[in-house]
């Protein structure tokens, strides 16, 4: 945790040092923000990619292709996977090593969230490309989901919910002049 931390504020502040001195930006600075945005896209659900996002001065935000990193990242936070997928095989720029991984573990942790069955063809529709049967089978496995014809099982919700038991320490003295007891 202390090494992600120490991650994000150094991403934050390389960001922010391009914010207010903008005769650092060099050829080269849209090139290292935009694997910075992406690496903070790959932290899903962690808020990195906002805070990067907000660091960025206009210039930099109008880049095309941070354009369509901000497109991609907005796919993904509205839960449009499908369309996520085809916008991020079809640009290089999502390339990099680990981040198909990445948005589908975000992808598998919103399913966990959201579904208790979900069909089988939706569920290999929304976690993107894979390389084959095997590996669907792997993910299934993983994440403890089961096959059921053609609907998998996600899991209970019931179980995901934490109860508290909320105790009122007021005594009846305090209470009773607002509820009028004579």
């Amino acid at each position: 945790k202390q090494w992600y931390q120490r991650r994000v504020a150094i991403t934050a502040g390389i960001l922010k040092l391009y914010q207010f001195s903008p005769g650092l930006i060099t050829r080269d600075s849209p090139d290292i923000v935009q694997k910075i945005l992406i690496k903070a896209l790959m932290q899903l659900p962690k808020p990195d990619y906002v805070l990067c996002r907000a660091q960025l001065s206009q210039d930099l935000i109008d880049d095309p292709v941070i354009k369509k990193i901000d497109a991609v990242a907005t796919l993904l936070e509205t839960c449009q996977f499908a369309e996520l997928w085809t916008s991020v095989t079809q640009d290089e720029i999502f390339a990099m090593k680990g981040f198909k991984e990445s948005v589908r573990e975000f992808v598998i942790h919103v399913i966990k969230l959201s579904y208790k069955n979900i069909e089988r063809d939706f569920l290999v529709q929304m976690l993107g490309p894979l390389s084959g049967e095997e590996e669907f089978e792997v993910i299934l496995r993983v994440n403890s989901w089961v096959l059921e014809g053609d609907s998998v099982f996600i899991g209970h919700k019931e179980e995901m919910v934490e109860s508290k038991e909320i105790v009122e320490k007021m005594s009846i003295d305090v209470v009773q002049p607002l509820l009028a007891i004579r």
